[in-house]
């Protein structure tokens, strides 16, 4: 049985686990040595690492060392750290000696006036009764005392050395109740409360090893490790059961080997590149593929939220973001292709994500996803969306603009339409009909053998549709350019926003469980409408993330949580409250997919990104809020403390107040922020754990410190901190008495020298007056400057220099003014770089903003004095050419075209090209609006992009 527990350890190891996000401490975090000796959380929330260069606290955001001011000399070499949760005594093992504190303050712990040094990595175990259990020399100590002095004695006396002589050499120690558990001398040791001490050893499931780790988890199991074995006795149980690693896993010594466990019961320990996880059966072992750290892990800390630190030998601390629960997938779980596009869950045990260069399949259980089935010629790529059929096929819409069905009985795949326009998105409503939203308008497939048919524009609209949802009464909602278009009834009603009109359109579309509406648009921003016959009331959600988030979908689960996915992560709304989610909560990326949120069954949820997909597990703990606590560390005046109530002088030669706090309790990486004030005074945001407080007037103070949590929306109870500033010595009585005299003796004084005093006043103001004009002539000046700045950044772009969308729409609204269109006419060009995608995803963004820079330049450069320029969005530049006629404005774009699309392009030793594809349309003196011009610019760059690219396409005269 002992051998089929082996070999049922050993064969049915996990080989590989999900990818997992985490957040990084190193120099930049104030981490001035990197490698981590131990890592703990005491009783108040704080965590500590404790390094070979010092002690460091955590302050929510980084670290801060451990100096004079707390009790600790520069560059101490921290070995061991331990506290009791009941006494709160925390204890710091050095190279140079012992040091007890509360967390705040530190002092030495010197039995009989000698620094007392602890044996490097051997755990130290701090009990109830104040007293400390410590390795010195090998040996098991007891130290004891404190305020009337320290002692320290050995745990076992001669005689109990010489009946159990493996006692002379300890290597780790842990309490656990009624039975203390020491390894000694490759055995393993364990002492009960008469004192009694057993030894176990291979009759006992014990091989000899060098034991440096022990833990008793949750369910009374008592793990132990060692350099080569791991074992586990339950809990009741009177022999070890074998729980080793493999051994290209194990080996490499360690003098701290860790084990802990998680919320969940589950124990983890390090392993030689990596950590294992014991599942109940077998351990899941993870490494650098997953996201971890590429170097030994030397600590690790399940802190009270149930988040996991990592200490690592030479890489700093890393923190797992959304341990347990979220899981993210990408190339190292068998993604062929990133990014993906669409998820749907195909059958009971499958998952299937859309991608890039095709797709994959999940199956329930596995850890790695395998090539999905459909096969087709030519091969489908870039499929945004996935939808599933009543009959079980799964159709495919895909950028080259066919829709594919997939026939699972049969493993068949067959072309079901091919569209003049590339696909954005499928549903199938309620009777079984496809519906289909391309960048042309809307399309229908009645059934499997029936012809795609487009949806009158006349009705609907010819411009870009992305998204499609359902009501419960089986009213479509269409999600457009154009607008926001519903469906019921059979009949098609374009909805009125009313004055707030958003130009630029729809992109997202969910219902809330009220029947109100949440919209995405093509600009930063989401709304929310109420429905009323034909109309919308349409509000802007006034938030700060949500301001500046592109929306590339918005969905409503079973709860009627609403998620909205964009360009920095994904906000959700319970219906109470909004919660940002992103990397620094454990999602895989934060760029998300438009078609790239689905509902599980078990009500998880899936968020693809641009690296791979991001599976979060408990939605509703990911939403947990847990409020944070800022804590006012130290107060100081210059090197003295300075406690609640006392009364400083801050003025002359005093030096400022100096106050540190810290946050304690937020759960999610990122660097915090922070509000302050005194009293009644106005807040102050500040990035800083440290605030500087000087030259403030005689009074009594109180300083409100709160963190400012931007995910939740909320700000934390303040921490407060009272003092005084007394009046200076020239507001004593007796400075007024005196000062009643002198100014006797100094009005009789003064008469006698009043008109020398008054023309010698005047002549200073002469001189004020005259310096006080020249010094606001110069502020006008530098007003007008700085006007003229806001002005620029108001109109421009920043990246490329042109015009923004907003000044260069403005601007060719501006021409279509009657009376301010040079004749003979205006030319508008819609620009757009070839293939710029593929520059972002093969060498980069800023490879990709790089080009863009290089192609605005060189447009700059072919315009005249009273062309425009501006950068409608993306890669899509907006040329308007006023005063021109047809031919010569078809022969300067085209000229335009051929020599910007012939520049060569350079990023890190790589060289590209990148062609240009141009829609030109040509107005005269007829009326027209800026939403027609840029509606057939668009339509003709469609063209050139259709047409094979690298073009000009001019819209054919008269066309409309």
């Amino acid at each position: 049985m002992l051998l089929m527990a082996a070999l049922l350890s050993l064969f049915s190891l996990s080989a590989s686990a999900q990818q997992y996000s985490l957040t990084t401490y190193d120099r930049k975090s104030g981490l001035e040595s990197q490698a981590i000796n131990v890592l703990l959380q005491d009783r108040r929330g704080f965590v500590w690492a404790g390094t070979e260069m010092g002690l460091y606290r955590f302050d929510g955001g980084s670290f801060e060392r451990m100096g004079a001011a707390q009790g600790f000399a520069r560059g101490e070499y921290v070995t061991a750290m331990v506290q009791n949760p009941r006494i709160g005594q925390l204890w710091v093992a050095t190279q140079s000696g012992l040091r007890v504190g509360d967390g705040l303050h530190f002092r030495k712990v010197e039995p009989a006036g000698q620094p007392l040094v602890v044996d490097v990595g051997r755990q130290m175990v701090a009990l109830d009764d104040g007293r400390l259990l410590l390795v010195k020399n090998d040996r098991l100590m007891v130290l004891s005392g404190g305020g009337q002095g320290w002692q320290l004695r050995p745990m076992f006396d001669e005689a109990q050395l010489a009946a159990v002589p493996q006692l002379r050499r300890i290597t780790v120690i842990h309490a656990t109740p009624g039975r203390l558990w020491i390894g000694c001398d490759g055995s393993l040791c364990s002492v009960d409360d008469a004192g009694k001490v057993t030894v176990h050893g291979e009759a006992e499931g014990v091989p000899r090893d060098s034991w440096t780790g022990l833990l008793l988890d949750s369910h009374g199991s008592l793990w132990l490790r060692g350099v080569h074995h791991l074992r586990e006795l339950p809990a009741g149980a009177t022999r070890f059961l074998p729980r080793d690693l493999p051994a290209a896993d194990m080996g490499v010594v360690s003098d701290n080997e860790i084990l802990v466990e998680d919320a969940r019961g589950r124990v983890l320990t390090p392993t030689n590149r990596g950590l294992a996880r014991w599942e109940g059966t077998a351990w899941t072992l993870m490494d650098s593929a997953n996201g971890l750290p590429d170097i030994e892990i030397t600590a690790l800390l399940f802190d009270s939220h149930g988040t996991l630190w990592l200490g690592t030998y030479g890489r700093g601390i890393s923190r797992w973001n959304g341990y347990g629960l979220v899981e993210g997938w990408g190339r190292g779980q068998g993604f062929e292709s990133v990014p993906n596009w669409s998820i749907l869950r195909f059958d009971a045990q499958h998952i299937w994500f859309a991608n890039e260069l095709g797709g994959s399949v999940l199956s329930d259980g596995q850890t790695r996803l395998q090539p999905w089935p459909i096969r087709f010629d030519p091969a489908p790529r870039q499929i945004l969306s996935l939808a599933r059929a009543n009959d079980g096929a799964i159709w495919a819409g895909l950028y080259d603009r066919r829709v594919l069905r997939y026939d699972p009985a049969s493993q068949r795949t067959t072309l079901a339409a091919e569209l003049p326009a590339f696909v954005k998105f499928l549903h199938f409503d309620r009777q079984g009909r496809l519906w289909i939203a391309t960048v042309n308008g809307i399309y229908r497939i009645d059934h499997v053998d029936a012809p795609a048919v487009r949806i009158p524009a006349t009705q609907t609209t010819d411009q870009q549709c992305s998204d499609i949802t359902e009501t419960a009464d089986g009213t479509l909602w269409f999600a457009c350019n154009a607008g926001l278009l519903r469906f019921a009834g059979g009949q098609w009603t374009r909805m009125d926003t009313g004055s707030t009109s958003i130009a630029s359109g729809f992109s997202a579309v969910a219902v809330g469980t009220d029947g109100s509406l949440w919209l995405g648009a093509n600009e930063p921003g989401l709304f929310h409408a109420a429905v009323s016959g034909s109309r919308l009331s349409l509000t802007r959600i006034v938030d700060t993330w949500l301001d500046n988030t592109l929306v590339y979908f918005v969905r409503r689960d079973h709860r009627g949580w609403i998620w909205v996915g964009g360009s920095g992560g994904v906000d959700v709304y319970d219906g109470a409250r909004w919660t940002h989610l992103s990397q620094a909560d454990g999602l895989l990326w934060d760029e998300t997919s438009q078609n790239g949120f689905f509902e599980d069954r078990d009500g998880s949820i899936w968020i693809a990104t641009a690296i791979g997909a991001s599976h979060i597990l408990q939605p509703q703990a990911m939403l947990a809020y847990q409020p944070g606590k800022v804590l006012i560390t130290s107060v100081m005046q210059g090197s003295a403390p300075v406690k609640p109530g006392d009364s400083i002088r801050l003025g002359g030669r005093h030096a400022a107040l100096t106050v540190h706090y810290a946050l304690l309790g937020k759960s999610s990486g990122g660097q915090p922020r922070y509000r302050y004030r005194l009293q009644d005074s106005e807040w102050i945001e500040t990035g800083a754990n440290v605030i500087n407080l000087a030259g403030l007037p005689s009074g009594d103070y109180r300083l409100e410190i709160e963190a400012i949590d931007d995910d939740h929306r909320t700000v934390s109870p303040p921490a407060q901190f009272d003092f005084g500033v007394p009046p200076p010595w020239w507001l004593s009585w007796w400075v007024g008495l005196l000062a009643v005299s002198l100014l006797a003796l100094l009005m009789a004084l003064s008469w006698r020298w009043r008109s020398r005093r008054l023309r010698r006043h005047n002549r200073r103001l002469e001189a004020m007056v005259a310096d006080r004009t020249v010094e606001l002539t110069e502020e006008k000046r530098e007003l007008e400057r700085a006007r003229a700045e806001l002005y620029h950044q108001a109109t421009h772009d920043s990246l490329t220099g042109m015009h923004n969308r907003r000044a260069i729409l403005d601007q060719l609204a501006a021409l279509l003014e009657p009376g301010q269109r040079p004749l003979p006419g205006l030319a508008v060009g819609l620009i757009d770089a070839d293939h710029f995608k593929r520059i972002n995803d093969t060498l980069g963004h800023q490879a990709g903003d790089a080009a863009l820079l290089a192609i605005a330049r060189h447009l700059q450069l072919h315009v005249r004095g009273d062309d425009r320029l501006g950068r409608y969005g993306g890669e899509e530049i907006l040329l308007l050419l006023p005063g021109i006629d047809r031919p010569h404005a078809e022969q300067r774009m085209r000229d335009i075209q051929t020599a910007v699309s012939a520049v060569p392009h350079h990023w890190n030793g790589h060289a590209f090209a990148v062609t240009l594809s141009i829609g030109m349309v040509w107005i005269g003196a007829d009326a027209t609006s800026v939403e027609d011009l840029i509606r057939r610019a668009d339509a003709a760059l469609y063209q050139a992009k259709s047409g094979g690219r690298d073009r000009v396409v001019v819209e054919a005269a008269g066309a409309d």
